[in-house]
């Protein structure tokens, strides 16, 4: 059974720092093609202070018409975070998430951030052991029939 760990698989993590505005999150998660990020804080180690989404900004921003240049992103971001650790399963992360009704979680080792998570790479994950169970049943039924 695959740990979340490896399903990272050592991608590199993206995050913004306290401070920043919302255009400038807005336009670095554009940059890399991700739905949220995690909002760090740094003192002698960087502390995870928040995680800011696709969905913090439509319903926290734009519904609200704040002013995306001055508003930081302090102010508007989720601040109780939720973290599964590295050595935890893509199935039971894909729990937490279902739960808590949330998209996207942040991956720790050790206290260190390691990377964030995605329902999209879940799912991705789950289609493809499918694929290889049916691929598996498919050459025992074929073999064997």
């Amino acid at each position: 059974m695959k740990t979340l760990k490896e399903l990272l698989g050592g991608r590199p993590v993206h995050f913004v720092r306290t401070g920043m505005s919302i255009i400038d999150v807005a336009k670095f998660m554009g940059l890399h093609n991700i739905g949220a990020v995690p909002v760090l804080e740094q003192s002698e180690t960087l502390i995870l202070k928040g995680i800011f989404s696709e969905r913090d900004l439509l319903r926290r921003c734009i519904a609200k018409d704040l002013d995306l240049v001055n508003t930081k992103v302090d102010d508007v971001m989720t601040k109780e975070v939720i973290i599964v650790e590295s050595h935890d399963t893509p199935e039971y992360c894909l729990q937490i998430m279902k739960q808590e009704k949330i998209r996207h979680i942040p991956v720790r080792e050790e206290n260190k951030l390691t990377g964030i998570i995605s329902m999209r790479d879940l799912m991705l994950y789950d289609i493809s052991e499918k694929e290889e169970k049916i691929e598996m049943l498919n050459s025992y039924i074929q073999f064997n029939g």
